[in-house]
């Protein structure tokens, strides 16, 4: 039972905890006032009645004291008849020295009898607590100097009117009691609350942020006690969960906003804000599933602008990407609201179409999204026109699989273009060879680099009077795994489409980087010049990387020179020039490629950084018989001397041209009649020859 009441209290809150404590406190105080108070009253009545018995016995031993010593009991009892003013005393008797009644009294309300003997025994005991009566002997003495005991005196006194009296004062004192337990309860009562008000307030707050996850509520701060700082700690652990909750809540939004442009990216194109090309298999292959329950057929169509890249390198890619933009704006508005659309990459889009009733309406939204790409674009302020080459396949009818459709729309597409571009086709089993072999070749470049099949070729640069070699130009080959050996211009056209040629142009870069530091190292001065075709241009770190090949290979950029053509210059004014200056500024020597055939204008020379030119094989060929090609290169050389650069021929074939040339000044040459491009280690045997021997002498008529 005392450790159910126990458990009892202990699970009861703490006001009522401190309520009970406090009552209890206070009834125990208010009893123990009481009960001391009240036997405090009742011993000081007792010695006040027993103080009072003394007196009358004192009183009436002296009145007495002639009747005991002549033994006249009227006159003794004249003397108890005195007894009557107190109202307290019973009766009283008067006993000889032998113990025998002289004489007694007896208030009128007492019936008592007087014993004729007097009996100690029946004095002796005290009487018990809350007895109604007070017994008093007292001896009764002669007069001095005998001073003999005459005789005894008993009084009893009556205590009924003082406990009656006494019990009004313990009813006064319980009143009293009540009245200081009540104000004392109501006191502590107030205490309690101040306690534990603040207390309950810090619950309910602790519930509600525990319940509602509310940060915003605060616990109650009146005053700076234990319960106050514990508060007010409280109310800083919330300021801070608050901030930390808050704080959570903005990185999940960022989070969330993350996941959703990672998303986005993942599913759309940031250009044309089209679906690309992970979307677009997906919906492929949502397209054949459909197929396979409900057999419901669609057509694939894949489109490739026509002439999308010469607007990307004359106007920028700022431009071409608007261009992009612009097209997904108008194939939407060609096609119905259930065709689905996607940008693949590059400036390559799909199509699929459902629900038509056959070829000829896939014919008229074709012919229709030609027309609209027939249209002018204006970008920026520029008039760009273009076209787009189809192609279209239909499943079931070619295919059931996502591969070979994909496949065949693109077969048909290149088919178009081969057909004159701005075209569509549809897909047909009997494609011609030509597109077959170039399919092959795609995919057989595509995998060159890492089949390691792309090697560096290099040409001797023979300086023209000396007959030394000066340096090599690097040039790419691709020996196939049959040992088909494929030159440059058979294969970097394709990989400019294809997005090849930066992988191709960087590790010509690397490698030529890596050989040229070689000869450095062994023959002392010699260079290797290699060419940059547009796109590598266009990339914003291009600087950075051949910088950093030339640093791992342990060449100086002196040691190392890039041949441009003269349309990379014009495309790209102020980012060619800052890319042409840094690298100029490094020591490296800058080279334009194929001088002559590109534009008229030669304002380009003195505005960009520029250290050497080189003469187009067209007009080299055509020397020393041409007049009209001889003033040319005789104008060229005599410019290059003006401006300060070197000069380059390329091409030389034969004695006659190099003859020529060293009459007309020109320093350096480059051309069979000074050997082939050879691999790297044909290369280095025809350095250790010429290092001795001159390659061929101007001299030669």
């Amino acid at each position: 039972m005392p450790d159910i009441m126990e458990t009892r209290f202990r699970n009861l809150p703490i006001g009522k905890k401190l309520r009970m404590i406090n009552l209890l406190i206070v009834s125990l105080i208010t009893l123990l006032t009481i009960s001391s108070m009240s036997f405090l009253l009742y011993g000081s009545l007792r010695d006040n009645y027993r103080q009072d018995a003394i007196t009358l016995s004192a009183m009436l031993a002296q009145s007495v004291n002639p009747a005991l010593q002549s033994r006249d009991s009227k006159a003794a009892r004249r003397a108890l008849n005195s007894l009557r003013t107190v109202n307290d005393v019973l009766h009283a008797e008067i006993y000889d020295q032998a113990g025998h009644l002289i004489a007694s009294y007896t208030r009128d309300d007492n019936d008592f009898g007087a014993p004729q003997n007097f009996d100690p025994s029946q004095y002796e005991k005290a009487a018990p607590f809350g007895s109604i009566a007070l017994d008093h002997v007292a001896p009764v003495w002669g007069p001095l100097p005998d001073k003999k005991q005459l005789g005894i005196i008993t009084i009893r006194m009556d205590l009924v009117n003082a406990y009656r009296h006494l019990a009004q004062q313990i009813l006064a004192i319980l009143l009293v009691g009540l009245l200081s337990f009540t104000l004392i309860g109501i006191l502590l009562t107030r205490l309690q609350k101040s306690i534990t008000l603040p207390l309950l307030s810090l619950t309910e707050a602790m519930h509600k942020v525990s319940r509602d996850g509310d940060f915003s509520v605060r616990a109650t701060t009146g005053s700076q006690d234990e319960i106050g700082v514990l508060a007010n700690g409280f109310n800083q652990m919330l300021d801070e969960l608050s901030k930390r909750e808050e704080s959570l809540h903005q990185e999940l939004q960022e989070r969330r906003r993350i996941e959703e442009r990672l998303s986005e990216i993942a599913h759309f194109d940031s250009v044309s804000n089209l679906p690309n090309r992970n979307s677009f298999n997906s919906q492929i292959d949502r397209a054949l599933i459909d197929y396979k329950y409900d057999h419901e057929k669609f057509a694939l169509m894949f489109l490739d602008l026509d002439n999308f890249k010469y607007v990307n390198d004359t106007f920028g890619h700022h431009a071409g990407d608007l261009l992009l933009a612009r097209v997904a704006e108008r194939l939407r508005g060609s096609l119905r609201q259930e065709d689905y659309i996607a940008r693949l990459g590059g400036d390559e889009f799909a199509v699929i179409m459902r629900d038509f009733t056959g070829a000829a309406q896939i014919s008229t939204v074709s012919r229709k999204i030609l027309a609209a790409l027939q249209q002018p674009f204006f970008l920026e302020g520029h008039e760009a026109f273009i076209g787009a080459s189809i192609g279209i396949t239909i499943c079931p009818d070619n295919g059931e699989d996502r591969e070979t459709l994909q496949r065949q729309a693109d077969s048909a597409m290149y088919q178009a273009k081969n057909l004159g571009k701005n075209t569509f086709e549809f897909y047909q089993a009997d494609l011609s060879l030509a597109h077959k072999n170039r399919i092959n070749i795609e995919t057989q470049l595509r995998r060159s680099l890492e089949n390691h099949e792309i090697v560096v070729y290099y040409q001797p640069i023979v300086e023209i009077q000396t007959g030394s070699i000066a340096g090599f130009e690097a040039l790419a080959r691709w020996i196939k795994q049959d040992g088909t050996i494929m030159r440059p211009d058979d294969f970097i056209p394709l990989a400019e489409e294809i997005g090849l040629i930066n992988d191709i142009g960087s590790h010509l870069i690397k490698s030529s980087a890596i050989q040229t530091a070689s000869w450095v190292n062994r023959f002392g001065q010699t260079f290797t010049a290699v060419n940059f075709s547009s796109r590598q241009f266009k990339q914003n770190d291009l600087a950075n990387d051949v910088l950093k090949a030339l640093e791992n290979a342990g060449l100086k950029p002196c040691y190392f020179e890039i041949e441009i053509t003269e349309s990379i210059l014009m495309n790209n004014s102020s980012d060619s020039m800052n890319l042409l200056g840094l690298l100029l500024e490094q020591g490296m020597g800058i080279a334009i490629d194929d001088f002559g055939t590109g534009y008229s204008s030669l304002s380009y020379l003195t505005s960009f950084p520029i250290s050497k030119i080189k003469i187009d094989k067209s007009f080299v060929a055509k020397l020393p018989g041409d007049k009209n090609a001889l003033a040319v290169v005789t104008a060229i050389i005599g410019l290059a001397k003006s401006l300060n650069l070197k000069v380059v021929a390329e091409g030389i074939e034969t004695a006659e041209q190099l003859a020529c040339l060293a009459k007309l000044g020109c320093q350096y040459g480059q051309g069979y009649l000074f050997g082939n491009p050879l691999p790297a280690e044909d290369a280095t045997k025809l350095l250790e020859l010429r290092s001795t021997q001159p390659a061929l002498s101007p001299s030669i008529a």
